[in-house]
């Protein structure tokens, strides 16, 4: 319910150009992505945005009256919304009651993902990592430098090359958030490099007035240290530390990501995701879904 960096006009301008708008109440507002695919109208993520959704200031001192108040206050923002074909919205994790969406007929789904407290003291939040990451992050200190790279071309072409499949991620549109970004002192970029000068792995972060955001990262798998990574997350946790924010580690999407994300001591949290379609258009989506378990594609089972 909380604003996130994502809700910015200047955000929203760079990845949705002419293709958002907003909806708005006396005790808040919605905004939303817009587009028309053939004969259909939708509403879906805009691209390389994590959460969106309403934005509410509600009263009430107690649990029952608050709850009433939000429960209103978002019905009267869903009932401005424009008439879609489909709409899907993913929600921050501050919001945890999507049962004004399911009263109006609302799908809700989990994602998951691991929040990390680092306003609290340095020590503190090493002590809550794991001994094993710990350690994996002490060796790639030896051997790497840590550093910023302000050079964003740079990073996209070192995050294409390192794909090991078709990314959905339009790289130009990376370069233009991140300079979005900069530019509102809201991100960087930390590159992991050996004696040689040669980058092992490089991650962007993003951040707002809450949270910081393991956004983008990518690892040379030719030559990368181990823990090129997880030094870079440890890098970025003392700066959210320095900012007195929240690291989000923005999504577990398998297993071995599940894996990496727990060591570093962050508390699991969810994000919920919400959808709503027209009769003909979730029959299509459906039979897509079915034919690509036919076909075996793979099935996330964390998301």
């Amino acid at each position: 319910m909380r604003k996130t960096i994502f809700h910015e006009d200047w955000w929203l301008d760079t990845v949705a150009p002419g293709r958002w708008a907003q909806v708005e109440t006396e005790r808040g507002y919605l905004r939303y992505a817009h587009r028309s695919k053939m004969m259909f109208r939708e509403s879906r993520m805009p691209p390389l945005t994590r959460t969106l959704g309403p934005v509410i200031n509600v009263e009430g001192k107690k649990i029952e009256s608050r709850q009433r108040a939000i429960f209103s206050a978002v019905s009267e923002l869903l009932e401005k919304l424009p008439e879609f074909d489909h709409i899907t919205m993913r929600l921050d994790p501050s919001f945890t009651d999507v049962l004004p969406f399911q009263a109006h007929g609302y799908q809700a789904s989990v994602q998951h993902t691991f929040l990390a407290d680092c306003a609290q003291p340095e020590q503190a939040i090493w002590s809550e990592m794991r001994d094993k990451t710990r350690n994996i992050v002490r060796r790639a200190q030896d051997c790497l430098s840590i550093a910023d790279n302000e050079d964003v071309e740079s990073f996209a072409r070192f995050y294409a090359a390192n794909l090991e499949e078709k990314s959905y991620v339009d790289m130009r549109l990376v370069s233009a958030v991140y300079e979005a970004a900069r530019a509102h002192n809201q991100a960087h970029i930390l590159a992991a490099t050996d004696a040689k000068g040669e980058i092992h792995a490089q991650t962007m972060f993003v951040w707002d007035d809450h949270s910081y955001y393991y956004y983008l990262s990518s690892r040379h798998e030719k030559i990368a240290h181990a823990g090129a990574v997880s030094a870079l997350v440890w890098a970025g946790m003392q700066h959210a530390h320095q900012l007195g924010l929240t690291f989000d580690f923005d999504g577990v999407t398998s297993q071995s990501r599940y894996q990496f994300m727990v060591g570093f001591g962050g508390k699991p949290a969810t994000r919920f995701v919400v959808q709503k379609g027209a009769l003909l258009f979730d029959a299509q989506r459906t039979a897509r879904q079915f034919t690509d378990r036919l076909r075996g594609r793979p099935v996330f089972t964390f998301s």
